[in-house]
Order: structure tokens, then C-alpha cells, then sequence
């Protein structure tokens, strides 16, 4: 079995978080904690990968990714 690493960005908006793949287009899930959005994610993603996998429609998966960099504010 394969493994692919999908960045992914968590946050709240209104009453629930949010999680979303934006490299794969329609990747989004809605939960009442983070770790609820991210488990509902992970489901999304494997019917998207699924859906893809049924219609020989699988792209390769951008090697670009997302990270923080540590920044020195003020004095």
C-alpha cells in the first residue's frame, strides 16, 4: 500500500472547524472539534482518491507544500 502526505489547513469559522485539502478540489469537512474535522477529512479524501482511482482520472499530487516559518517581531 501507497501512502501520499495532503497538506491540509484546520480552522474555526463561525460554529464549527474546518478542514480543507486545497490540492484536491472539493476536499473539505466540517466538525465540532478539530480532530472531528480532520477524521471527516481523511474520509473525504479517500472517496475523492477512490473516485479517482474507479475513472483512471488520478493526477500526480503536487510536490508543493505548506509550512511556518518563525518570524522575530518587535525588540
Amino acid at each position: 500500500m501507497k501512502y501520499l502526505n495532503f497538506p491540509i489547513e484546520v480552522y474555526y469559522d463561525e460554529d464549527v472547524y474546518i478542514a480543507r485539502c486545497n490540492t484536491l478540489q472539493g476536499a473539505f469537512a466540517e466538525g465540532e472539534t478539530p480532530q472531528e474535522a480532520i477524521k471527516e477529512l481523511m474520509s473525504v479524501i479517500e472517496m475523492i482518491l477512490q473516485d479517482k482511482a474507479e475513472n483512471k482520472n488520478f493526477e500526480t499530487v503536487s510536490d508543493r507544500f505548506f509550512t511556518t516559518l518563525p518570524i522575530a517581531v518587535g525588540q
